[in-house]
């Protein structure tokens, strides 16, 4: 894939929005676990949760991403903390590739599995998600240059 240079910013009063249009989707859905997809997924299942009133939350570290033109396989760093099941609902920020989604979806079959952004819209997903164009690189409001 090449480097993508046309780079979208993310408003941080639109991703809050975006996140509470999210949340109206899982209400009344007896969600009671919010698995965070690290890193992306962090910042979103934090205020899925919060909007959601859920507390218990923990996170998976996964690796799918080495900048932004070179892709490789999801590689598992570490497990969730808990009991997965039904009732759990794991949260990143987009699906791009399809990787994550597809390797949570076949590792916790019985979980669901949401996404803020979506650059597909042919995929079935288990919620909506707000649709972004193909070929932008997304850049969200707590994303940051690392310290040198």
């Amino acid at each position: 894939m090449k480097n993508m240079t046309n780079k979208k910013y993310i408003a941080y009063n639109d991703f809050i929005n975006d996140c509470r249009t999210q949340a109206s989707y899982i209400k009344d859905k007896g969600f009671n676990k919010i698995v965070a997809v690290t890193r992306g997924g962090m910042v979103p299942a934090c205020v899925l949760a919060q909007f959601s009133d859920i507390r218990e939350v923990g996170s998976i570290a996964l690796k799918s991403y080495e900048g932004e033109d070179n892709r490789q396989g999801v590689t598992c760093l570490n497990e969730p903390n808990m009991k997965i099941d039904e009732r759990t609902l794991f949260v990143d920020d987009l699906y791009d590739s399809g990787n994550t989604y597809r390797y949570l979806k076949q590792k916790y079959p019985t979980a669901k599995v949401m996404v803020i952004y979506s650059k597909d819209d042919t995929v079935e997903l288990d919620f909506p998600a707000v649709l972004q164009k193909r070929g932008e690189w997304l850049v969200f409001p707590w994303e940051f240059d690392k310290l040198s």
